[in-house]
């Protein structure tokens, strides 16, 4: 790779050099698709769980004889959209000039598909010409079971699997589960941001895909193999960090993925080429001064209550008892009931995170680099 290219990425992924760690949590993946069984991760927002698929998939690939297959379904608002997503990504594996394509093709030209190119990338896109509800809940089984039938062994992740819960056909899950489980040559990942609908879906008595697949629960990537990740892609490319500053980095990003790799991004961005701890200070308050605007704008959406208590959850950094009398007075917050209603409404917005995975639960603010705005208004 070019020498004056970010190493550090943010919202993409390209290739097994450029991604830290999951070692154990790729085998358990790919050790689950060979073994037919199907998986569901439970992660934190912004933890690498869409990263760690396609760095499955890049391994996978190598095998001629695995498809994979990347559907995100948070811009999807109904069952229509669903169908036409699914169809559209086999359609752009398995295009029509190759005989796979062409058996695609025939397959659903009972469902006139249409053509179009999109106007942003210029790539052909598919779209199915169903306008009845119930053709629908026929189409996305039959295409399930197309590639059920090409004998070849297919992956699909669906990210943001949760949006099927706001889709107003209230039976996609049911649709979903009785398909797949007569499926033998597709396997499928599910992974989604928010953490309480996902926990609904897969671990819920009442709903259709409980106990149906094996779980992954991501955690943060271990510190030392992080700071050792960090330090050999900046050595690499002519760039002096030392472990002070790289214990800065981690310090302040609480080891988060995201705020993490951002961080990193924009410490090789402004190519200061001896990285200090000062150095890794200013660049944060450049950070924070930058979305000032953002967090300004979270103010004005939130309540003054709502803003005491996200202030007084960014002083502490984890809060393992809200409730307490401590907390509460210390930080002028009314009453346990009051503060009752801002948890569930901040945890709603997905300004507070309720963090199950320690052993001893506690809340945090989500986003990191605001928690660091908040500590230091």
């Amino acid at each position: 790779m070019e020498q004056d290219f970010n190493p550090f990425l943010i919202n993409n992924y390209i290739s097994p050099d450029l991604f830290c760690d999951r070692e154990n949590e790729t085998k358990t993946l790919i050790a689950n698709i060979k073994n037919n069984s199907n998986t569901t991760f439970f992660a934190q927002r912004r933890l690498g769980k869409t990263a760690l698929i396609h760095q499955s998939f890049f391994l996978l690939k190598k095998k001629k004889s695995t498809t994979c297959i990347y559907l995100d379904i948070y811009a999807t608002q109904n069952l229509k959209d669903l169908t036409n997503l699914l169809a559209n990504k086999i359609y752009s594996v398995f295009p029509e000039n190759k005989p796979i394509g062409k058996r695609f093709w025939e397959a659903i030209k009972l469902f006139r598909p249409v053509i179009t190119i999109d106007t942003m990338s210029g790539t052909p896109e598919l779209s199915l010409d169903i306008t009845q509800p119930k053709q629908f809940e026929k189409t996305i089984p039959e295409l399930l079971q197309f590639l059920d039938q090409l004998q070849i062994k297919t992956i699909i992740a669906i990210d943001e699997f949760q949006q099927i819960l706001k889709y107003p056909e209230k039976n996609v899950e049911a649709i979903l589960r009785t398909v797949i489980q007569q499926l033998k040559n597709v396997n499928f990942i599910f992974c989604g941001s928010d953490q309480k609908m996902m926990y609904e879906l897969f671990n819920s008595a009442k709903r259709p895909f409980y106990a149906s697949t094996k779980s992954i629960h991501l955690k943060k990537i271990d510190r030392t193999i992080y700071a050792q990740f960090i330090k050999s892609l900046f050595v690499k490319r002519k760039y002096k960090i030392n472990d002070s500053a790289i214990e800065s980095i981690l310090d302040y990003t609480d080891t988060h993925t995201y705020y993490t790799q951002f961080l990193c991004h924009q410490l090789y961005q402004n190519k200061n080429k001896n990285i200090t701890p000062e150095i890794v200070t200013n660049t944060l308050y450049q950070i924070l001064t930058e979305n000032e605007g953002t967090y300004f704008q979270y103010r004005n959406l939130l309540t003054p209550a709502q803003w005491q208590f996200l202030k007084a959850v960014a002083k502490e950094e984890k809060v393992e008892q809200p409730y307490s009398k401590k907390f509460i007075n210390t930080h002028h917050l009314g009453t346990p009931a009051l503060v009752k209603r801002i948890i569930e409404s901040l945890l709603l917005k997905e300004m507070i995170y309720y963090n199950m995975m320690s052993g001893k639960p506690y809340y945090e603010v989500y986003d990191k680099f605001l928690m660091h705005w908040l500590k230091n208004k």
